[in-house]
């Protein structure tokens, strides 16, 4: 019995010491495309998505929507 719970009890220091105890098992976690601009835009600038120009209508009721749009996404 005493060699069956000496058993459990390696085990179970095994296994906590491969679940992260002591800063084992950490995973370096890297964004793919941290760099790249095309995707982010500058840093700092504003957002590309601010550069498109959409056609107005005749009433501008598209350009006020888009304006209100932008202002509730990007906020200055």
């Amino acid at each position: 019995m005493k060699k069956l719970i000496n058993l459990f009890s390696l085990f179970l220091l095994l296994s906590l010491f491969s679940c992260g105890i002591n800063g084992h098992n950490n995973a370096e976690l890297r964004p793919v495309n941290v760099a790249d601009d095309r995707i982010y835009g500058d840093v700092g600038g504003p957002a590309r998505q601010t550069l498109n120009k959409y056609e107005d209508d005749a009433t501008g009721k598209t350009q006020e929507r888009v304006t209100a749009i932008r202002t509730k996404l990007f906020p200055k």
